[in-house]
C-alpha cells in the first residue's frame, strides 16, 4: 500500500481534485490523507475546512500559516510560515508521494520542501499558458520543475513541459478531474436552489453569477475594477449573486465593494462567502451569464452550456470554449458582452453546442491508474532536465 498526502490550501483547488481525493480514499491500494492549510481555516474566507471535515477524509494535520492581510508581503510571509509546518508533518508521516494541484504560493513551498526531503510531488494543472502577467504563471512553471510526476489537462499542456525538460513518462494527459464531479453533481430544482440561498427571487427572474478576483500585478487598481464592473451589471436587468473573491493582495478592496453594492442595492446582489458543491454547481446551471475572471468560465461553464464574460486580463492567453468573450475592464464593453450573451441568438446556439477541451468526466480514473502503474523509485526522484 503506497502513503500519498494531498496539500490544500483553499477551496478552488479542493474542489477541482475532489473527485481523485474520493477515488484515492476508496481504494485499498492507497492509504491517502490530507493536510489543510492556508485561506481553509480562516473565517475571512469561510472556514472551508468544515466542507472537507463533512467529506470525511483523513486530515493528517492543519497547517496555520495564513497572514490574514491584503498586503503583498503578507503571501510571501505565508509561504515561509507553511515550509517549517508541512515540513514537519512530511517528516512525522513520510508519505510515498505528495500531491499538489495549480498554480498559488502553497504549492510552490510543498514542492521545495518535498524535494529537499526526497519525496516525489504530483503536480497537476502544469503546463498551462496564461498571458495575463500574473505571478500565478511563474509559480506554475516552477512547480512543474520540482514535480516529479505531472497531471495536465490538455495535450498542449504536455508539450509545454516537455519543452521545458520534463520526460514524457512522467507526464499524463488526463483532462480535468473537477469535470467528473461538476457533471455528476445532482440536480435541483431553481425553486430548492432559491429556498436553500434564502434569496426571495421568482423562479422566473434571469439571474447572472459574479466571480472576479484580483490580480498581484494590478493590485492597486482592483476598487475601481470591481467598481467598475457593479455599476456596469447596475445597467442591466439581471439579479446578480456574487461569490467573493481568493486570499490574493487586493481582495480586502473587492470585497469592501461587493458588500456596499449588496447592502445599497439588496434588490439587485446577494453575496456569498462559500457555497456547498451542489447548491454552487445547481446556481451556475440555472444562470443566465457568468460575469469576472474565474476560471470556472474557462474551465467548467462550458459543460452546463454557460456564456462566460471574462473581464479584464486574468485567464487570457488560457485554452477556452467558445462559451467565453474577454472584454477590457470598460462599461460599455462589459455591456455589450453580457447583452451578447442574453440576446444574440447566434451566440447562444454556438454556446448550446459548444463543447468543453478539458475533458468529458472520466479524468479521476485516469489519475488512479496512472498511480497504480507509477514506480516509487530512485528514476522517480532524481530529475535531469531532457535537452
Amino acid at each position: 500500500m503506497k502513503k500519498i498526502i494531498a496539500v490544500t490550501a483553499a477551496r478552488s483547488e479542493y474542489d477541482l481534485l475532489h473527485s481523485v481525493y474520493l477515488r484515492l480514499n476508496e481504494d485499498a491500494g492507497f492509504d491517502f490523507k490530507l493536510i489543510v492549510s492556508g485561506p481553509h481555516l480562516s473565517p475571512t474566507y469561510g472556514l472551508t475546512v468544515d466542507q472537507i471535515k463533512k467529506d470525511g477524509f483523513v486530515i493528517a494535520d492543519y497547517c496555520f500559516n495564513l497572514l490574514d492581510s491584503d498586503e503583498k508581503l503578507a503571501r510571501v510571509v505565508s509561504v515561509g510560515n507553511q515550509i517549517p509546518l508541512i515540513a514537519q508533518t512530511l517528516y512525522r508521516e513520510n508519505p510515498d508521494l505528495v500531491i499538489v494541484a495549480g498554480d498559488r504560493e502553497d504549492v510552490i513551498s510543498v514542492c521545495i520542501t518535498a524535494a529537499y526531503m526526497s519525496i516525489p510531488v504530483a503536480h497537476f494543472f502544469g503546463g498551462d499558458i496564461a498571458k495575463d502577467g500574473n505571478i500565478d504563471n511563474t509559480v506554475r512553471y516552477a512547480a512543474s520543475k520540482f514535480a516529479n510526476v505531472h497531471f495536465t489537462t490538455l495535450h498542449e499542456h504536455a508539450e509545454t513541459l516537455k519543452k521545458l525538460g520534463e520526460n514524457d513518462w512522467r507526464i499524463h494527459v488526463v483532462g480535468n478531474p473537477a469535470l467528473d464531479r461538476f457533471l455528476s453533481t445532482k440536480v435541483c430544482s431553481k425553486r430548492d436552489l432559491l429556498k436553500n440561498l434564502d434569496v426571495d427571487l421568482s423562479e422566473d427572474r434571469k439571474y447572472g453569477v459574479v466571480i472576479q478576483h484580483s490580480i498581484l500585478t494590478e493590485v492597486d487598481q482592483q476598487e475601481r475594477q470591481m467598481r467598475n464592473t457593479m455599476e456596469s451589471l447596475l445597467k442591466t436587468d439581471l439579479f446578480y449573486f456574487i461569490n467573493y473573491p481568493n486570499s490574493d493582495p487586493g481582495s480586502l478592496d473587492i470585497r469592501t465593494v461587493i458588500n456596499e453594492y449588496c447592502t445599497k442595492y439588496p434588490d439587485r446582489f446577494f453575496s456569498f462567502k462559500n457555497l456547498d458543491r451542489i447548491v454552487y454547481v445547481n446556481l451556475l446551471r440555472y444562470a443566465s451569464v457568468l460575469v469576472g475572471n474565474s476560471s470556472s468560465g474557462l474551465l467548467e461553464a462550458p459543460s452546463l452550456n454557460l456564456p462566460a464574460v471574462n473581464v479584464g486580463n486574468r485567464q487570457r492567453g488560457r485554452v477556452h470554449g467558445e462559451n467565453v468573450i474577454f472584454v477590457d475592464h470598460d462599461q460599455q464593453q462589459i455591456l455589450s458582452a453580457i447583452d451578447k450573451c442574453l440576446n444574440d441568438v447566434d451566440f447562444r446556439n454556438l454556446v448550446e453546442e459548444c463543447k468543453n477541451p478539458y475533458g468529458d468526466g472520466d479524468s479521476a480514473q485516469k489519475v488512479i491508474q496512472a498511480l497504480r502503474n507509477l514506480k516509487f523509485d530512485d528514476e522517480l526522484i532524481y530529475k535531469n532536465i531532457t535537452y
